[in-house]
């Protein structure tokens, strides 16, 4: 509490409207302290829940169900922003890690060797020109299109992906096919283009360029070329990690692109990280 006091004072030094994003490993306890704490909220969803949200899967039913809890759960809150990842190659369900449960000990349980780029690895290859790809893509739009049309009031972006474990919104072409709003992860995306060959500001910029990215998670990755890609992991570092991203001219463009909600994902983030993202937003 003494940490959110904090941010919340250096967020109003500098004009920004603070608030925190509830994120879908919090348990009911943290929910409810930080509502109590008259915060103002958004979500990564889902909350309280056993599984995720898989768009993808043959039945929609579970991410129905979840999407139809999580948004009445939403609506008593007064949460009118949320984020999500629906995009998993799998039929099955998904596990929710936290709790106890890590995430690899959860995406093991959908791990499909022949989407890896080596059939034992996490990380995926690119099988986004496959038919099944295709299929499961369709039937994200078109349950993508229910949300909104059921839930206007509440922003439900879709996130990109980290590339793993058949996690598959990872590219803008792909992303922005859905015509859906959008939260672009920066270490995502700086993971996404390492390992696919391509230039992370310049999958920014097409992300940018759609006018569908409403939300940005912020974070540094220590990941370089001198890691091999079958090795990569997630970021969600403090802002001032030393690392090679160039993460000012990602929030330049960003800004430029008049996006408004950024959500500094960082788990061990502090007052320190609004300063460190003031001054790349005031550059």
């Amino acid at each position: 509490m003494e940490n959110l006091a904090e941010c919340k004072k250096v967020s109003e030094e500098y004009g920004f409207d603070f608030g925190v994003q509830l994120h879908n490993t919090a348990g009911a306890d943290e929910i409810k302290n930080i509502k109590e704490a008259g915060i103002k909220l958004s979500a990564h969803a889902p909350l309280v829940a056993e599984y995720a949200i898989n768009l993808a899967a043959k039945s929609f039913e579970p991410a129905k169900q979840l999407i139809d809890k999580n948004s009445k759960m939403f609506r008593k809150m007064g949460i009118t922003q949320a984020v999500f990842h629906g995009f998993a190659m799998t039929d099955k369900a998904v596990p929710m890690f936290g709790g106890g449960r890590t995430y690899d000990e959860c995406m093991q349980e959908i791990f499909r060797p022949e989407l890896s780029l080596d059939g034992e690895t996490r990380i995926c290859c690119d099988f986004t020109h496959s038919d099944e790809f295709k299929e499961r893509q369709l039937l994200v739009k078109e349950r993508l299109k229910y949300i909104r049309e059921n839930y206007p009031d509440i922003l439900w972006c879709i996130e990109n992906d980290f590339p793993a474990y058949g996690s598959a919104n990872i590219f803008s072409e792909n992303s922005i096919f859905l015509d859906n709003p959008i939260c672009l992860d920066s270490s995502h995306l700086w993971a996404t283009a390492f390992i696919f060959d391509r230039d992370f500001h310049e999958e920014t910029i097409k992300f940018l360029d759609s006018g569908q990215v409403k939300m940005v998670h912020l974070h540094a990755s220590i990941y370089t070329d001198n890691v091999a890609k079958a090795d990569w992991s997630d970021g969600h570092l403090t802002l001032d990690t030393p690392n090679e991203m160039k993460l000012p001219r990602f929030v330049k463009a960003c800004r430029d692109a008049n996006v408004k909600h950024y959500v500094l994902e960082i788990p061990s983030g502090s007052s320190e990280d609004i300063h460190a993202f003031a001054k790349m937003w005031n550059q």
